[in-house]
């Protein structure tokens, strides 16, 4: 049976740990990562994505910014048992950079289905007073069903 433990480090030598912690702030200013803050209170969340590999991860900082605790959902920072990844040094450079950003992000605009539906049908309209598709036939029959329709049939 395969051990499935996690393996630290085999080096436990101060100057390979300050390299690696060192390699992991490069890569977070090299690499395009996009941070959004989740939350502020009772400690920073906050998400980070990278446009690049299509990832997402969630950073923890709760004793920032007086502690180096932190914690991070992606498998360097699990695997290594550094205390740091590239997403933690992002967070930890975002959040001494911005200090009173407000958490989250602007809530979206609410979207009538009636809206979405009319456009729907604006755009597969034929023009010319064609016969419309069937498709088109098809979902108004399926919308009758979850929607009231505010036109004669």
């Amino acid at each position: 049976m395969p051990d499935r433990t996690l393996r630290r480090r085999a080096s436990t030598d101060p100057q390979d740990l300050a390299d690696e912690v060192s390699e992991r702030r490069s890569r977070a200013l090299e690499e395009p990562l996009d941070l959004r803050l989740l939350r502020r209170e009772p400690y920073p969340v906050v998400e980070v994505r990278n446009p690049l590999h299509r990832t997402s991860y969630l950073v923890l900082r709760p004793t920032f910014p007086d502690g180096p605790e932190a914690l991070c959902t992606c498998a360097d920072f699990a695997r290594r048992g550094l205390g740091t990844c590239k997403h933690i040094e992002a967070v930890d450079r975002w959040l001494r950079h911005h200090a009173s950003a407000p958490a989250g992000a602007p809530p979206k605009p609410a979207i009538r289905p009636e809206r979405v539906w009319q456009e729907i049908d604006r755009r597969l309209a034929a023009p010319g007073g064609r016969v419309r598709p069937d498709s088109l036939r098809w979902r108004e029959a399926g919308a009758s069903l979850y929607e009231p329709l505010d036109r004669p049939t």
